[in-house]
């Protein structure tokens, strides 16, 4: 069971390396001007419904006798679709930012990015936490306080290592003192985030 734990903790860090799980909240970020606290607020309850999704999903699979490898093709299959959705979200974002390039105050504007910011929310959590499941179906031969432990250590350790992440890489990008940064931020968010999900889609990460 240490062993199991132990591999929780480093894959839960490990598997949140990937882009999708840090860059989209660092460049939206910037681009709406978000609060140090909104950007923190957001990226944790983006990761509880990330991990929370597959915890469902994995739970299910052991309830009903579901072969692990089956339930990872099911979260496999869902990591593509959200890779899609967040390549065609990254590309509307950034024709909207291309349409509204230099209004930055506006009613319409701030219910768009309201609407932006839920839909970034949900496609973050609609993503696979593909290395879940089968610490799921592990952890589940010692019973279901071992599953919830290991949901809350690989919980903790991926949320924490993209607190980390998003916030290191925010600084470095305010860094950038430029008016033209500035004024393309939400083109270029929408462009990073399009990126992102080819990435994940092509390398499959």
């Amino acid at each position: 069971m240490n062993i199991l734990l132990i591999s929780t903790l480093t894959i839960g860090m490990l598997h949140a390396l990937a882009p999708d799980h840090w860059l989209p909240f660092v460049m939206m970020g910037k681009a709406q001007r978000w609060t140090k606290w909104k950007l923190t607020s957001v990226t944790i309850l983006a990761g509880l419904g990330h991990v929370s999704s597959s915890l469902l999903i994995g739970a299910i699979g052991v309830l009903l006798g579901i072969a692990a490898e089956r339930v990872n093709l099911w979260e496999s299959s869902r990591g593509n679709v959200a890779s899609l959705l967040l390549i065609g979200f990254g590309l509307a974002y950034m024709v909207w930012g291309i349409k509204n390039w230099g209004r930055r105050h506006s009613h319409e504007l701030e219910k768009a990015k309201v609407v932006s910011y839920w839909t970034l929310f949900a496609l973050i959590v609609f993503g696979p936490c593909e290395p879940l499941i089968p610490l799921i179906f592990a952890s589940s031969a010692f019973g279901w306080s071992s599953v919830f432990l290991v949901f809350a250590l690989f919980g903790i350790s991926t949320i924490g290592m993209m607190l980390v992440q998003v916030h290191l890489a925010s600084f470095g990008v305010s860094l950038i003192r430029s008016h033209r940064f500035e004024h393309a931020s939400d083109v270029i968010a929408g462009g990073v985030i399009a990126l992102t999900g080819v990435m994940i889609r092509v390398l499959g990460i």
